[in-house]
């Protein structure tokens, strides 16, 4: 049995994320299972991030075991090109001061476990959606219908404030979590639980790799956890 230290906002994220993984690897794992407030953002995974790093640190090599932190993007530059959309320009000054997530949390890891990756006690990947969990499901879903990542809404919900100043004085168009919930309503799925276990299990890691650049980079370090040792 594999093991699988993940740092998450609830058990449905561990749900895809967990699936995800073993359709990458064809392998099993059992989580052990770490908490950020849901919709803390970064701030709190600064806070939490430190204690199961020096964890990690102190426990030294466990076989079988790896680390998984995951934070949805939120509109930040992305990574590894740090591309700045032009939308960001008509978001607040403060959404427009946002850093690439992916690099603040690797840079952290790194201060703490080591600047070289492959010397790490275990091995990790960081998982940085873009712009949410949600744009992966939708692709996932339906890849005709929702071309790429970059062809998706980057707000959460139509009725939440960021969007509607960001269309103003125009109404917003469904969101990533609107959309969602359309689909789950088509598949007669009640509980996201489950939705997330459904695009856990139709997951085809090559392809959906081609149209998220985010995939890729989380795909391509899973890949790598069983060549490093």
């Amino acid at each position: 049995m594999n093991y699988l230290y993940i740092l998450s906002e609830d058990e449905n994220d561990d749900v895809f994320y967990k699936g995800c993984i073993e359709k990458i690897t064809g392998m099993q794992f059992e989580l052990i299972p770490r908490r950020i407030r849901k919709g803390g953002g970064i701030s709190h995974v600064r806070k939490h991030l430190p204690l199961l790093l020096r964890d990690i640190k102190y426990s030294g090599y466990v076989e079988n075991t790896f680390f998984l932190i995951e934070l949805d993007n939120d509109r930040s530059p992305t990574h590894p090109n740090h591309d700045i959309q032009q939308f960001v320009y008509k978001l607040s000054k403060r959404e427009q001061m946002k850093t690439c997530r992916y690099c603040e949390i690797e840079n952290l890891a790194k201060q703490i476990l080591g600047s070289d990756r492959n010397s790490w006690p275990i091995s990790g990947a960081i998982a940085v959606p873009v712009q949410m969990i949600e744009s992966w499901f939708l692709l996932i879903y339906d890849s005709k219908k929702y071309e790429n990542e970059k062809s998706l809404p980057i707000f959460a919900k139509q009725k939440g404030g960021l969007a509607k100043r960001y269309y103003a004085p125009n109404k917003p168009d469904k969101q990533l979590k609107d959309l969602c919930a359309d689909e789950r309503k088509n598949l007669q799925i009640n509980l996201k639980k489950d939705f997330c276990k459904y695009c856990a299990d139709n997951l085809i890691p090559d392809k959906l790799q081609i149209i998220s650049n985010s995939f890729s980079v989380f795909n391509s370090q899973v890949v790598d956890w069983f060549e490093q040792k």
